[in-house]
C-alpha cells in the first residue's frame, strides 16, 4: 500500500498539526515541553471516571515513576516512541492518563508504526484550563516562534495528521491532579483509524475501553465512585443471540452470578440490582453513548438470576452492532456495566472488536545465570480482549531471528495467559517450551515480536536496554 499523504485540508502535509485555541490559530514548538512544576501534590491513589453518555468506566493512570511525560513519549524523528505496549499494532486513536514524577498528563496518541497508511484526527476540548496546565508534549508541530494564543473559556480544538508507519499526538500536563474537574473530549473527525479507545492500568497489562467515535467522552476524578461489572446474558434461551433489530419483538436479558473465577470486588450479584429504584438501561454502544437507552417492560427473578425484557426496536441496534450493553447502578457511588455479544439480523460483528495479545510479564535474566536456568527464562502473554484468540500459525521472534512457531489449535481464552519458556519441558495450556540450548532474550534489551498466520505484526514489545 502506498503512503497516505492526504490531510484533512487540501495541500496540508501529513506530518503537520494545526492547533486552534478558542477559535484563533495557535502554533507550538517542535516536540517540546513547557515548564511543568506545580505546588499541588499528586494524589497517588486517585482514579478517574470515564463517561460516554450512560456508559462509565473506572480508569487508572499509567504509572511512569520518575520518568516525565516528555521522556516517556520519546519524540524522535518526527514521531513518538512510547512503550510499545501502549501503541498496539492496529490503527487506533488512543487516550490515557500518565502519572509522572510531578502531576499527571492527559495523553493523545494516534496511528501506529506498524500501519502502512496515515490518518488525521480533530478533537475539541473543554476543561483544559490554560491557567493550570499546558501542552507539555507537542508531536509534529508547526515550527514557528509564538507558541500560544489567548484562550477562550478554556476550550481548544486540535487537529493532528500523520503519515504511514508513524504516530501523532500530544500530552496536556496539569489539571488532572485537582480534586474536582471535568475534561470533555469530542472527536470531530477520525480518519485512517479503526477505533477510538482509552487505555488504563499497568504497562504490559493495559486495559482497553473502546469508545463511540460519534460522541463526546468526559473524564473526572472518581472521588469514591466505582464501576462494577455484571454477568449479562442476552437471549438466554438461544445461544445464537440473533434477532430482528427493527421488529417489535421482546428481547430477554438475564443478569447471572459472576463467573466462578471472577474477583468478587469487581462484579455485582443479580440480587444487588434493583430495577424498581434505579433505571436499567439497555442498548447498543452508540445508543447508550448518546445517553439514550431502552427501559425494561417487565422484570422478574428466577433461581437467583434477574431477567429483564426489552423491546428490540427500542434498544436501537443496527446490523453492524457487535455487543449489547446493560448499565445501571446499585447506589449513588456504584455504577454497573455489562455486555454480551449480539447478532442483529444474524450478522456476526464481533471481529470488529477483536482479541488483543499483550505481554504481561518477562524474566529475561533468571537467578543463577541464563544458560544454567533456561526454563526460568520466559515471556508471559495475555489475551486482553473479550473473545478467544486462536494462535495457530503465529510466530514469536526476537531481534536476532530466533523464531518460535505456535502449535496448531492453541487457543487463548479471553483474559487467559501463557508463558513461553526458553528451555525444555512438557507443554500445557499455560506453559510452552522453546527447547533451545541458549538464552534467547537479550538481558540488555530486546524486542518481542508476534506475527499472525498472514505474517502481519500483531504485537511488538520492547524492553529497555540498561
Amino acid at each position: 500500500m502506498t503512503q497516505d499523504t492526504s490531510g484533512g485540508q487540501s495541500g496540508s502535509p501529513i506530518s503537520r498539526r494545526r492547533f486552534v485555541l478558542g477559535g484563533a490559530a495557535g502554533v507550538l514548538a517542535v516536540g517540546g515541553a513547557g515548564a511543568y512544576l506545580s505546588s499541588q501534590s499528586s494524589p497517588s491513589e486517585q482514579t478517574y471516571l470515564l463517561q460516554q453518555g450512560y456508559l462509565r468506566w473506572e480508569v487508572e493512570p499509567i504509572d511512569g515513576g520518575d520518568t516525565t511525560i516528555e521522556e516517556f513519549y520519546d519524540y524522535q524523528d518526527g514521531t513518538g516512541h512510547p512503550d510499545s505496549s501502549v501503541i498496539e499494532a492496529d490503527a487506533a486513536s488512543r487516550m490515557f492518563v500518565y502519572d509522572g514524577p510531578v502531576d499527571r498528563s492527559l495523553v493523545f496518541l494516534h496511528g501506529s508504526p506498524n500501519v502502512d497508511h496515515g490518518g488525521s484526527a480533530t478533537f475539541s476540548f473543554s476543561g483544559l484550563s490554560r491557567d493550570q496546565g499546558e501542552w507539555a508534549v507537542r508531536d509534529d508541530p508547526v515550527d514557528v516562534d509564538d507558541d500560544f494564543e489567548s484562550w477562550n473559556s478554556g476550550n481548544a480544538n486540535v487537529r493532528w495528521e500523520w503519515g504511514a508507519n508513524a504516530t501523532d499526538g500530544g500530552a496536556y500536563w496539569g489539571v488532572l491532579d485537582r480534586s474536582d474537574f471535568t475534561v470533555s473530549v469530542t472527536p470531530a473527525e477520525l480518519r485512517g483509524v479503526d477505533s477510538w479507545r482509552f487505555r488504563s492500568g499497568e504497562l504490559g497489562d493495559l486495559d482497553t475501553y473502546d469508545l463511540s467515535p460519534a460522541k463526546p467522552a468526559k473524564l473526572k476524578p472518581a472521588r469514591g465512585r466505582t464501576v462494577k461489572r455484571a454477568n449479562v446474558d442476552i437471549t438466554p434461551d438461544s445461544s445464537s443471540n440473533e434477532f430482528d433489530p427493527y421488529a417489535e419483538e421482546t428481547l430477554t436479558v438475564a443478569v447471572r452470578a459472576p463467573p466462578e473465577d471472577a474477583d468478587s470486588s469487581e462484579w455485582v450479584q443479580p440480587s444487588a440490582l434493583d430495577p424498581g429504584n434505579y433505571a436499567v438501561n439497555f442498548g447498543s454502544k452508540e445508543y447508550l453513548a448518546g445517553q439514550n437507552a431502552a427501559q425494561p417492560q417487565t422484570y422478574f427473578r428466577q433461581d437467583g438470576d434477574l431477567y429483564l425484557q426489552y423491546k428490540a426496536r427500542a434498544a436501537n441496534f443496527s446490523l453492524d452492532s457487535a455487543y449489547g450493553y446493560l448499565v445501571t447502578k446499585t447506589g449513588e457511588k456504584t455504577f454497573v456495566r455489562g455486555r454480551d455479544v449480539v447478532r442483529p439480523g444474524g450478522f456476526d460483528n464481533v471481529d470488529t472488536e477483536s482479541a488483543e495479545l499483550v505481554v504481561t510479564d518477562l524474566n529475561i535474566d533468571p537467578e543463577g545465570g541464563d544458560r544454567e536456568n533456561l526454563v526460568d527464562e520466559y515471556v508471559e502473554f495475555k489475551n486482553d480482549g473479550d473473545e478467544p484468540l486462536d494462535l495457530t500459525g503465529y510466530d514469536i521472534e526476537d531481534e536476532e531471528g530466533w523464531v518460535f512457531h505456535m502449535p496448531d489449535g492453541f487457543t487463548l481464552a479471553a483474559g487467559e495467559r501463557f508463558r513461553l519458556h526458553t528451555g525444555d519441558g512438557e507443554w500445557t495450556d499455560t506453559d510452552l517450551y522453546w527447547d533451545v540450548e541458549y538464552p534467547v532474550w537479550d538481558n540488555d534489551g530486546d524486542t518481542i515480536t508476534v506475527l499472525d498466520g498472514d505474517g502481519a505484526t500483531v504485537l511488538e514489545y520492547s524492553y529497555p536496554r540498561r
